[in-house]
């Protein structure tokens, strides 16, 4: 992290910021505003920019934030709000002057939606490859994932699980422990074991330490400590 950056991420930490992300120009950073304690907890109205030299502005688009990124950069940013429970409408926003550039409603088909307005998600998800060939050898993909899954075995040792699978974060001790493929950090199983010597220590992990339960695999996004 340059000094330049740490001090703009300063700047937004002011204790009401729900979200922070510093732009890909690195000399821009976004924070999303927090509410009064009344409000739903993770709402916002307001998203300020910081900018390098200490300037900042603010975007209030008079609803919800319900998503927000930022676009070429940093120059940009993109808000889409609304209601909760209605369609939303999508903003883009010149960052150094907090200028309105292009306003739409949300379409029916997200599919239809300018690259500026989609999501960081939307657009790696139109990003994977698609063919008939390339279907069958994700599906012999999973079908290998499953029988090497299924070759662990209670009474094999936590050393045999680690060829496999390995630990990720979360809540977990020695005797549990959700771990994930090494392949894949989307594939999980939730395994627990019995200690194979030092039963009183529960943080030191240790190679010979007895499968007692292993889940069938399961897919679940990546938990970070």
């Amino acid at each position: 992290m340059s000094s330049d950056e740490g001090k703009l991420i300063k700047m937004a930490d002011g204790g009401y910021c729900l979200e922070a992300i510093v732009a890909d120009d690195r000399q821009t950073v976004g924070c999303m505003v927090g509410l009064k304690s009344e409000e739903p907890p993770g709402s916002s109205l307001q998203l300020d920019i910081f900018l390098k030299g200490g300037n900042k502005n603010t975007i209030e688009p008079g609803a919800f934030i319900r998503e927000w990124h930022f676009w070429k950069g940093g120059q940009q940013v993109t808000v889409y709000s609304g209601s909760r429970d209605g369609s939303g409408t999508y903003a883009l926003y010149d960052t150094a002057s907090a200028r309105l550039i292009e306003k739409l409603t949300e379409p029916s088909e997200e599919s239809t939606l300018p690259q500026w307005a989609k999501s960081r998600a939307q657009i790696q998800d139109e990003s994977v490859p698609m063919s008939a060939v390339l279907t069958q050898e994700r599906t012999k993909w999973i079908g290998k994932i499953l029988r090497q899954t299924g070759k662990i075995k209670p009474g094999m040792r936590r050393s045999d699980l680690i060829k496999v699978f390995t630990t990720e974060g979360g809540v977990s001790n020695r005797f549990q422990r959700t771990y994930v493929h090494v392949e894949c950090p989307y594939i999980k199983v939730n395994v627990t074991f019995k200690a194979a010597r030092d039963e009183s220590n529960t943080l030191t992990e240790d190679p010979g330490d007895i499968i007692e339960s292993i889940s069938q695999p399961y897919l679940a996004g990546s938990v970070m400590d």
